[in-house]
Parts: C-alpha cells; sequence; structure tokens
C-alpha cells in the first residue's frame, strides 16, 4: 500500500508503473459502456475459476471483497482457498491502494442550530459542510480575506463560507438561473460580502476573474484570494489548478473534483483522448506502451468517479440479485441492436425473477433512426432469435454473472480514481517546480465516502 501526505514526496512514476501495468491486464472487466458487457464479450473473459469461486462465497463475504477480503487457505480444507489468479487479482488491488489523510469534520464554534436550506439532501449538506469545514481549517496559512467560488451553483457553500470565515466571497456560476436565484436571496439578506458573477470559466478567464474580484472588492486587491469549488465538475478542476498555478493573486486552492467522464475530447474524431488527462508527463510515457494505449477511455473515467466500495458492502442477498437482474437485461437488449438502433427503458414494479424474451421485448421499445431522428418501431424475429440464443447461453446464470462483474469493477474503482488524481498532483508539482513556485499540496479524504462518493479534496498554497 501507497502513502500520500502533505508533508512527504511521493513517488509517482512507482505507482503509475505498478497501476498502468496492472490495468492493462485487466481491461477487459472496465473498457467498455456497462451496458454493452455481453456485446463486447466480457463474460467470455471471466474466468470459470472465478466464478466457481464467487459462486462458494456467502453474502458477507462477497460483500468485503472490494473492501480488500481474501479467503486465505484453510487447513485442513484446501480446496475450500481461492484459486491462484483470483487470489493473485485481489492482492494487487490490495497492494494499489493509497492511504490518504482523512478529514474528520470538526464542529464549527458557533452551535446555535440552524434550520437546513431549503433544497439541500443529506449528501450534498454533508459535502458542502465538511468542505467548509476544511477550508476553516487551512484558513489561517495563506492569510486569506477573499474566496472565489468556482462553479458557485446556488451559493450555499459560498454563504457558508462568509458567515464561518467572515471572508468575502465571489462566486461564478456559468449557469444564469442560478446566479439570479443567489442574486435575489442576497437582495433579502442585504449583504455584499458574497456577490456572484455569471461566467463560464475557462483558461481564459483568469484576467476577467481577477478584474472582478478587484471591481467588487477594491480594498482587497492587493490581499490574497483563495480558489474554492465543490463540484468542480469535469475539466473545472484542472482550470482551477492552472489559475492557482499561473496568478500571482491567488494563495490556495480548494476544490472536491468530481464527474472525470465529462471531461473534454483533445479531438471529436479520435475517440477516447482527452484535453486534459493524462496531465503529467510521467504518466503519458507509460500510456504510449504497447498494450496499455486501450486503458485510458471514458468507461476508465466513469470508473473512477461512480461509487466506492463503502456503498457496496452494505447490499443484501436481494439487493444483489436486483441489480444483477437489471444489468443483465440492459446487457442482453444493447447485444441484440443494430448500429441505428437504440431502445428506450420501460419502468418495472418488479424486476421478473426469469427474464424471458416476452418480458424483455414488453419493457424495452426499440428505436430506429431515420434522418437524425429516432422514431419507435416494431422488434424482429431477428431480434426474438437473437434474444433467445442468448438467453440460453448465459441461462439463469446470467444476472448472477453480471453482478460478478459488477464486484470486480468495484474492486478496481478506487485504483482509476487514484490513478486520475494523483495524474493531476504530478502535474501541479512538476509544473510548479519549473517556474520555481513553493507549494505545499496535499489529497485529503473525507471519511464518510459510503454518503458520498465526491470524497476526495485537493488542496495547495503557495510558500513564502
Amino acid at each position: 500500500m501507497f502513502r500520500f501526505t502533505e508533508t512527504s514526496p511521493f513517488n509517482y512514476v512507482d505507482y503509475f508503473v505498478r497501476a498502468v501495468q496492472f490495468l492493462a491486464k485487466y481491461k477487459w472487466i472496465f473498457c467498455y459502456n456497462n451496458t454493452k458487457f455481453i456485446r463486447s464479450g466480457v463474460l467470455e473473459e471471466l474466468p470459470q475459476q472465478w466464478i466457481a469461486d464467487l459462486n462458494a462465497v456467502s453474502n458477507e463475504e462477497f460483500n468485503q471483497i472490494p473492501l480488500g477480503f481474501i479467503k486465505e487457505f484453510l487447513y485442513p480444507h484446501p480446496q475450500d482457498t481461492w484459486c491462484d489468479s483470483f487470489r493473485e487479482f485481489l492482492l494487487q488491488v490490495t497492494q494499489l491502494q493509497v492511504q490518504y489523510d482523512q478529514h474528520d469534520n470538526v464542529p464549527h464554534k458557533d452551535n446555535r442550530q440552524k434550520p437546513a436550506r431549503k433544497g439541500i439532501n443529506a449528501k450534498k449538506a454533508y459535502e458542502i459542510d465538511n468542505l467548509c469545514s476544511f477550508i476553516e481549517s487551512v484558513q489561517c496559512r495563506a492569510n486569506t480575506t477573499l474566496y472565489v467560488d468556482f462553479g458557485s451553483g446556488l451559493g450555499y457553500l459560498s454563504e457558508l463560507i462568509h458567515e464561518r470565515c467572515g471572508a468575502n466571497v465571489l462566486g461564478i456560476e456559468a449557469n444564469p438561473a442560478l446566479v439570479q436565484t443567489c442574486n435575489n436571496r442576497l437582495q433579502v439578506h442585504k449583504t455584499k460580502a458574497v456577490q456572484y458573477c455569471h461566467h463560464f470559466i475557462t483558461e481564459d478567464s483568469y484576467d476577467f476573474i481577477e478584474q472582478e474580484r478587484n471591481i467588487r472588492f477594491g480594498t482587497h486587491q492587493h490581499l490574497p484570494a483563495a480558489v474554492v469549488g465543490l463540484h468542480a465538475c469535469a475539466d473545472l478542476s484542472i482550470t482551477a489548478i492552472n489559475c492557482f498555478l499561473r496568478c500571482e493573486w491567488v494563495k490556495s486552492l480548494t476544490i472536491m473534483p468530481c464527474c472525470y467522464h465529462r471531461m473534454v475530447p483533445r479531438d471529436e474524431t479520435v475517440p477516447n483522448e482527452f484535453l486534459n488527462f493524462p496531465l503529467s508527463q510521467e504518466l503519458r510515457a507509460l500510456l504510449r506502451e504497447d498494450g496499455k494505449r486501450g486503458i485510458i477511455c471514458r468507461s476508465f473515467l466513469r470508473l473512477g468517479c461512480q461509487q466506492t466500495s463503502a456503498r457496496w458492502k452494505e447490499r443484501t442477498v436481494e439487493q444483489h440479485l436486483q441489480h444483477g437482474r437489471i444489468m443483465f437485461r440492459r446487457g442482453l437488449i444493447d447485444a441484440v441492436l443494430e448500429q441505428d438502433e437504440s431502445v428506450r427503458v420501460g419502468k418495472l414494479n418488479v424486476v421478473p425473477a426469469v427474464t424471458t424474451v416476452d418480458n424483455m421485448l414488453e419493457q424495452f421499445k426499440l428505436l430506429k433512426e431515420f434522418d437524425n431522428v429516432s422514431h419507435e418501431t416494431r422488434w424482429t424475429e431477428q431480434h426474438r432469435e437473437r434474444l433467445s440464443a442468448l438467453l440460453e447461453k448465459y441461462g439463469t446464470e446470467g444476472p448472477k454473472l453480471a453482478e460478478y462483474v459488477e464486484c470486480l469493477q468495484t474492486c478496481l474503482q478506487s485504483i482509476c480514481e487514484n490513478v486520475i488524481l494523483l495524474d493531476r498532483m504530478c502535474y501541479l508539482e512538476t509544473v510548479a517546480q519549473q517556474t520555481g513556485l513553493q507549494v505545499r499540496r496535499n489529497l485529503v479524504r473525507l471519511r464518510d465516502d459510503g454518503l458520498s462518493p465526491r470524497c476526495f479534496i485537493v488542496y495547495a498554497s503557495k510558500g513564502r
């Protein structure tokens, strides 16, 4: 297991070499859209010995596999242990875990109970409160009196920072309706300490942001500012990192990245090449090697931001069965479609325990594209024959195998996310070193990633 801390150097190359080699070997588990796992032949790639081992585990053991459970040799019943290849896979998963510092939310000094803001669910409230708590904990280092909130949304983080840190906040949001909602709320509170600006942030926005900062908070233009962001979606977190690296007025950065799979492609005509991933020369060089190019794809990025193993561990037997049936049915229907065909998924009150051709074609409505418009049409006899052949091939085992694939993907989720985030930190350190910038940096994990899969905070501050 690796360790990432604020004060210790991290061997990025060592981690990337091991992770890329491992992911290249097991890319059959994740390098496809999840609905295409049957079409992509994933069930044929799943080793029969692994299937036998998974068939023999209890539900409690099955839930613990993505958390590091490995069935060891048990004397005098060696037949009860797992096959060598499955154990080796899981051992490598454990070895590629990274231990990060954790942030424990410190209750604010103002312990008065305030009513919850309307429209915030428990997950979002947890994220806002913890990110603001972390910002409070590092505020004194950067002597910050102004925060710039990238992608401020409905302004909940911006206003909480002002309440708790006593600082001015400039929220920048691309959605004009959200900016108007925030401004309407500010008129009620009659404060100018928090202000909102409608703007879509890009790499060309840094001068505009500084100008807005000076116009709106002119008395603070010579004081340090901090960039923060709760949902630094897709490329926005990289834009924030570059703002920190390039702009003298930005003294610290605290963001919570998400939605890696929405990153912008480098070229629309070239699949699976992205403008901002990989960022580091170290990872980029490794991925040029034969057999490793196919690792980086949108499915890899999507897996990196999917549910963590913390959510997997609570599933009941019925929940596994239900999820496996849903996944199997989606894979089946995708496998019989032609290139110009798609489906509209009908809702079911209860997913049938037994999948048949008839209940499949009743749930999914066939759409065919004519002149760039999808029209509903009838299923053909050829569709029925293909479905029937697949059902005969996989029988009643299909849903169970689908859930096994999901289990293996959950094992890999943290490794994919590690590669994505460590690539960004490696890039940040390298650019800082090249430009003579002294920085402190850290990747901090929130404790309850079962409540929020958006569980990492990227933090960096400039030295004196």
